[in-house]
C-alpha cells in the first residue's frame, strides 16, 4: 500500500510539472456586476460590402494603384509643409519665388522618372490623394507655388485626358472615394507607410 501511494504521488507530481508553465499569462479584465469579463486588444474590421464581382475586381485593381501612388502623396504634404514653413522665415517676393524655383528644381530631379511612369488612373488617383493629405486641389497649389499661368497650363493638359487637377475628396459621397479611404485606413492598421 505504501509503495503505491508513493507511486500515486509520484505520478502526480510529475504530471503537475509536466503541465506547467515558466511564465503566469494574465489576461486583463472587467468586472461588471461581480462578474469578471476578459478583454482584449482585437483590430477593428471593417466590412466592404461589393455591389457585384466586377466592382471587387475594380476594388483590388484600385487598392494595388492606391498603394503605389500614396507614398508621392505624403511626400506632396511633408514638401508644402517644409516649402511654407521655409517661406515663413523669408520676408521679400523675389526671395521666395526664388526659393519656390530651386525647391522645384530640386523635385523635378527626384520625381520627375517616377511620376512619368504612372498609368493615367494611377495619376487620377494621385491628385485624389495629395487633396487627401494636404486640403488642398493640385490646381490651387500650383496657382499658390507656380503660378496662375502654370496652373492654367497644367490643368488644360490634364483636361485633355480626362483628368482634373481641382479635383477633391469626399469619401462620404463618393464611393471610389470611400474605397480610397478604407484601403489606407486598413494599410495603416497593418503598419503600411509608418516610416515615410
Amino acid at each position: 500500500m505504501n509503495n503505491s501511494f508513493l507511486f500515486f504521488f509520484t505520478f502526480i507530481l510529475f504530471s503537475l510539472n509536466s503541465y506547467s508553465q515558466d511564465t503566469i499569462l494574465v489576461s486583463p479584465f472587467i468586472t461588471i456586476d461581480g462578474e469578471k469579463i476578459f478583454t482584449s486588444n482585437i483590430p477593428q474590421l471593417d466590412i466592404i460590402e461589393f455591389i457585384d464581382n466586377a466592382e471587387r475586381r475594380r476594388f483590388y485593381k484600385l487598392k494595388r494603384r492606391v498603394l503605389k501612388v500614396y507614398p508621392y502623396a505624403l511626400q506632396t504634404k511633408f514638401k508644402v509643409d517644409s516649402l511654407n514653413f521655409a517661406l515663413d522665415s523669408i520676408g521679400k517676393k523675389r526671395k521666395k519665388r526664388k526659393h519656390i524655383r530651386s525647391v522645384t528644381k530640386i523635385i523635378k530631379k527626384q520625381y520627375s522618372t517616377a511620376l512619368k511612369n504612372l498609368s493615367m488612373k494611377e495619376g487620377r488617383i494621385l491628385i485624389k490623394l495629395i487633396y487627401r493629405e494636404t486640403g488642398i486641389s493640385t490646381y490651387r497649389l500650383l496657382r499658390e507655388y507656380r503660378g496662375w499661368w502654370s496652373a492654367t497650363m497644367w490643368q488644360t493638359f490634364a483636361k485633355m485626358y480626362d483628368h482634373d487637377l481641382k479635383s477633391t475628396f469626399d469619401p462620404v459621397n463618393v464611393r471610389e472615394d470611400m474605397f480610397i479611404d478604407k484601403i489606407l485606413d486598413q494599410a495603416k492598421k497593418e503598419g503600411m507607410f509608418t516610416n515615410l
